[in-house]
């Protein structure tokens, strides 16, 4: 559907004004890629859990739009206390388990900065960039090897939703 499309359900009062596309696209190594964000409520792969001032939100970006195959998944893992973010960390995944071999930002040098951020209920809006280079982690006992690494550029513009117990 063209935009005009869209434009044309929200005038009619057909989508809701907060319709949005998850969004994670970007270069590994120079190489451009598109990750989706699976949404569908409580089954998304982004969400966030809130503890008092803190958020810890859990975003997984797939390769394959109607699949949550982990192969070349972007995994980020971000944390934020009162509105400002203390922490984050970013795995590439190389095989099709959350598993070593992988790319992560633990022994390499990324940076993340949040240009967007926004709660609305159930559902948090959060945008932001990464940059920096990845360090390759073989097994779980492993160091990190800064000599093995890729270069990651990435924006995200995500909705992520409340998990419930």
């Amino acid at each position: 559907m063209k935009k005009q499309g869209w434009a044309a359900l929200m005038i009619a009062g057909l989508l809701p004004l907060s319709v949005h596309a998850s969004s994670i696209e970007g270069t590994l190594e120079g190489e451009t890629y598109e990750w989706f964000v699976l949404n569908g409520g409580q089954d998304s792969s982004a969400a966030y859990v809130e503890t008092g001032e803190q958020m810890d939100i859990t975003i997984m970006g797939f390769i394959d739009p109607d699949s949550r195959d982990a192969r070349e998944a972007l995994s980020m893992h971000l944390r934020i206390e009162d509105g400002e973010l203390v922490d984050a960390q970013v795995i590439q995944l190389i095989s099709s388990a959350a598993t070593p071999p992988f790319y992560t930002s633990e022994g390499g040098s990324v940076d993340v900065s949040i240009s967007h951020f926004e709660q609305q209920g159930r559902l948090l809006h959060i945008a932001g960039h990464i940059q920096g280079s990845m360090a390759l982690q073989n097994s779980m006992d492993a160091v990190q090897d800064p000599d093995e690494e890729i270069m990651i550029n990435v924006h995200f513009d995500v909705e992520a939703y409340r998990a419930e117990f």
